[in-house]
């Protein structure tokens, strides 16, 4: 976006450490923040400020999570006084991602909005829509309501399909406000673009849902619209979309009739091609005919045949998405309808279907194979608790083994007998463990894969489910007298710290029966124990006697980390407050989240580490930003001169292939590293022109030029600049190559990795490119729309007219910034070739 914003992504992504790029980012912050206290800035300057500071926001490591409220006011100003839909766009996006949802300020986006919705502008109007549905302002319904029912008939498709999403959102605040537009969704349900019918289609579905229309309000235009679109499906590129969405909708209002079901027999016997949403349609069938078994039972034919004949090819695919489709069809429908378990409906399958489907128990997708237990627990239950049996025998073996993955399986089979009911959980849980435990060869082992997955599953489940589960748990451990081992106490460690509050069990149980665990456990679980033990004290209005009598006598025979431990928890069980608020800084309630903030806490008592100050942050010209500038008063003697850059020659040694090929692998994955990062809201820079067919312009003479920051690469920039010079959206090199530029550009760009030099130019490219014309020398522009490196205009300097070849020849990147201003990077194995170009970037 600019240089300041090109400074500090480098900057942060260069950092030796997290530790030391969050204290770069928080210093950018508290930069900003001054800028915006002290200054009176330009637009410009308040667009760049605002994305860097949502680039901080975004770039900070997890857990922190810091304050941008301050500059909500300016982003309020931008979006009201920006000149163009790009300048308010970022003032409201900003206000989007960090106003908090009932923050005082959204009463001033208000006028605003009411401002951009009137507007004649479609641009204008689509972003202040876009906002109303991110956050919509209870406040601004009266202001625009009568507005967005106009904009229900505007011209513009794009408009219509957005006031429908900012009637959904509005709703949240007033049902009333649905009921007053039936008749327009209604109209839009016929409308000839397809988006617009797709947001009909989910405001209907909300009307239906919260305002209890009755089903006839939308059945029928349901109907037409179904077997239009699957008439034409064919014919329009959304064809296929909107006939899933259709269906969905049909699905949700519980809405079918001998019509409806007609269609929907023609869409499951056809054989669509091959698409990425014909399973889903194939799928969406079966749920929307499951749903109605009313209708079912009204049909002469039994509706197996006709529905798995049309799938059964499915079965036999090698595409694993295709199998998915076939079971997830087959668990929709009752198995009455297919499985033969009605005398008067026989079974559909034939047995060697019947077997493929049972050897996909065994598939290594373990979505397929809770659906196939699922499926075989509809049709007889004591099927799946043999296999249980059979896999329990077999499994316990390999896990004593330590196949510790082989334990998954088990874990499945118990969730889908016990379905919602969470006390058998527990207690199938329990027993299976207990099972495995027995072996004394595998004590004090933990199945680490295992805690995971039963963590995550309970932590997934319903309210009704989890409770059960953990009144089980928690009253096994308040118990006492009980050993567990290794596996189950990690687990009932982090359900005690994460369930704490909803615990049915006294805190000072909870403590007890943690710390009967701890003389008969390993260190690293005593570790977890003690830490659930420290959270559980926080809500005890006294420790009991005998539990820090138990802590102090592990203590005594522990280790060095678990003495740390105990004398932790024998503190803090303490000093209830300073517990309190400890447990007020964890980002959740779950254990991982508690030692984060523990851990933070007794780093900042033990270490005086002052908050980073803003001098250290990048592109501030109002404060210092050098680091003899903080630090100087401290020194008691002259400081060094900074050593001045010196530029560092990298060469490839024939000789060490394997050691070239393992760099050459970490410049690609620090590479293919860098494409993922997103730094900010570097992509709205991406809509800005692109200069074209500048190699023909005419030449004139060189303009006196501002200085050029040069940025030389050292050894640690080159291996972890995660900053691609590259756009963002740059697309796979097409096969037509520019006719004047050689094909092998790219590669020779590849080949000269190691003479890297990059800056910012702060005039347009057109001028950058003339002052490279006056070296006299053969110069070749691709635009920026040709490949390779679409989105970069490519510059080709060599020493004599002919090929690209490594030697003698210079490539340069050039990429448009904001406001005249352009980044460059520069490749050149020929040293002479490099510092005349270097030298004409710096003295003109």
């Amino acid at each position: 976006m600019s240089r300041a914003h090109y400074a500090l992504v480098r900057k942060v992504e260069t950092a030796m450490s997290p530790q030391a790029a969050d204290t770069t980012l928080l210093a950018e912050i508290e930069a900003i923040h001054y800028r915006l206290l002290h200054s009176t800035l330009t637009q410009k300057q308040l667009k760049e400020c605002l994305i860097l500071l949502l680039y901080c926001s975004m770039a900070t490591t997890a857990g922190i999570v810091p304050d941008l409220t301050f500059a909500l006011p300016h982003a309020i100003s931008l979006a009201e006084a920006g000149k163009t839909v790009h300048d308010k766009r970022i003032g409201y996006e900003f206000c989007a991602d960090i106003m908090p949802k009932h923050h005082e300020l959204k009463l001033m986006l208000v006028n605003t909005l009411r401002k951009d919705i009137h507007s004649h502008e479609v641009p204008r109007i689509c972003l202040a829509l876009d906002i109303l549905i991110q956050i919509p302002p209870e406040d601004v319904i009266p202001a625009v309501q009568d507005r967005l029912f106009e904009l229900l008939s505007h011209t513009s498709p794009l408009v219509r399909r957005r006031a429908l999403f900012a009637y959904r959102s509005l709703s949240e605040h007033s049902q009333d406000i649905l009921n007053q537009i039936v008749d327009k969704v209604q109209k839009r349900l016929d409308d000839p673009d397809y988006a617009v019918v797709g947001a009909a289609l989910a405001v209907s579905v909300e009307l239906h849902t919260h305002s209890r229309l009755p089903i006839t309000t939308f059945h029928a235009s349901l109907t037409r619209l179904l077997r239009n679109v699957w008439q034409n499906v064919s014919r329009h590129r959304s064809g296929s979309w909107l006939l899933l969405k259709v269906l969905q909708a049909l699905q949700n209002l519980r809405a079918l009739n001998l019509e409806d079901f007609e269609v929907i027999s023609g869409i499951v016997r056809t054989r669509m091609s091959v698409t990425p949403l014909s399973n889903a349609i194939k799928y969406q069938c079966f749920s929307v005919v499951a749903a109605h078994p009313d209708l079912l039972a009204s049909l002469k034919s039994p509706p197996g045949n006709l529905f798995i004949s049309a799938i059964r090819h499915l079965l036999t695919s090698d595409n694993i998405n295709d199998i998915y489709t076939f079971i997830s069809s087959l668990e929709s429908l009752e198995p009455r309808y297919w499985a033969g378990i009605s005398a008067d409906i026989p079974s559909v399958l034939e047995a060697w279907e019947v077997e493929r489907v049972m050897s996909l128990l065994g598939s290594n997708d373990q979505a397929i194979r809770k659906k196939v237990l699922r499926i075989l627990l509809k049709v007889d239950r004591t099927i799946v608790e043999s296999y249980f049996n059979q896999l329990s025998a077999s499994n316990f073996a390999s896990v004593l083994q330590d196949k510790s993955g082989e334990l998954k399986r088990p874990l499945e089979v118990i969730e889908v007998l016990c379905g919602e009911d969470g006390e058998s959980y527990a207690q199938q849980v329990v027993l299976t463990f207990t099972a495995i435990d027995e072996n004394p060869h595998r004590k004090g082992h933990v199945y680490e894969g295992a805690v995971e997955d039963i963590l995550n599953y309970i932590r997934g489940s319903s309210i009704e489910f989890r409770s059960g589960c953990l009144g089980v748990f928690f009253g096994l451990l308040a118990g006492r007298g009980r050993a567990f081992d290794s596996t189950l106490a990690t687990i009932l460690s982090a359900l005690v710290c994460e369930y704490l509050d909803s615990c049915p069990v006294s805190p000072e149980d909870l403590l007890r029966g943690l710390s009967s665990l701890l003389p008969n456990l390993g260190a690293a679980i005593q570790d977890a124990c003690l830490l659930a033990m420290i959270r559980v004290s926080a809500n005890c209005s006294a420790v009991p006697e005998d539990v820090l009598g138990t802590v102090r006598k592990v203590q005594e025979a522990a280790g060095r980390h678990i003495k740390r431990r105990c004398n932790q928890f024998l503190e803090l069980s303490q000093t209830a407050q300073m517990l309190k608020d400890i447990v007020s800084r964890s980002k959740s309630t779950s254990l991982p989240d508690f030692v984060i903030a523990l851990e933070t806490y007794e780093a900042e008592r033990q270490t005086n580490v002052p908050r980073p100050s803003s001098s250290n942050a990048v592109g501030s010209p109002e404060r210092p930003s050098s680091r003899t500038s903080t630090t100087a008063s401290k020194l008691r003697y002259t400081a060094y001169d900074a050593p001045k850059p010196t530029p560092r020659l990298r060469r490839i040694s024939s000789t060490s292939s394997s050691l070239s090929a393992s760099r050459s692998d970490v410049g690609r994955e620090s590479e293919d590293l860098a494409r993922t990062v997103s730094p900010g809201e570097l992509a709205l820079a991406s809509g800005r022109s692109e200069f074209q067919e500048i190699a023909r312009s005419p030449v004139s003479s060189p303009p006196t030029l501002p200085s050029v920051q040069v940025l030389e690469e050292d050894e640690l920039a080159s291996q972890a600049d995660l900053i691609s010079l590259d756009s963002p959206f740059v697309s796979e090199p097409i096969t037509s190559i520019c006719s004047f530029l050689e094909p092998d550009f790219e590669t020779v760009w590849n080949s000269l990795a190691s003479s890297n030099t990059r800056g910012w130019y702060d005039s347009p490219m057109d001028v950058l490119v003339r002052k490279l014309q006056s070296l006299q020398k053969p110069l070749r522009v691709t635009p920026a729309d040709q490949p390779p490196f679409i989105g970069d205009l490519k510059i080709q300097i060599s020493t004599s007219p002919g090929f690209i070849a490594q030697s003698g020849v210079a490539l340069l990147r050039l990429k448009e910034g904001e406001e005249e201003s352009c980044l460059w990077h520069l490749r050149c194995a020929d040293e002479s070739l490099r510092n005349s170009i270097k030298a004409l970037l710096k003295d003109g």
